[in-house]
């Protein structure tokens, strides 16, 4: 099985069915107008948890096991919590420019 990279532009969510902040993280990103790519993880996870986990970590150099996983132009931001931090930043440093 081969896993989908994050995507080199906009936002990338690695989601699962059923997972609470992956729905509240694509909420945040929909209110605010941010494009973004969801990944859904379910087969990935049924199919081969380890193999993909050993991707995410491959990507983000670190271990992270939790949902949602969220990038930024290919670059790992962290979940619900970093993801809305992330957010606010950008959209100050949008607003810095007008």
């Amino acid at each position: 099985m081969e896993f989908s990279c994050p995507e080199k532009q906009n936002f990338t969510i690695y989601s699962k069915s059923g997972c609470p902040n992956c729905t509240n993280v694509k909420k945040i990103l929909k209110e605010k107008y941010f494009l973004f790519t969801e990944i859904n993880c379910d087969e990935y996870i049924l199919e081969d948890k380890d193999r993909f986990l050993k991707f995410i970590e491959d990507i983000t150099k670190i271990t992270y096991k939790t949902f949602p996983m969220v990038f930024y132009n290919g670059k790992f931001v962290g979940g619900l919590t970093q993801t809305s931090e992330f957010i606010n930043k950008l959209l100050l440093s949008f607003e810095e420019c007008f």
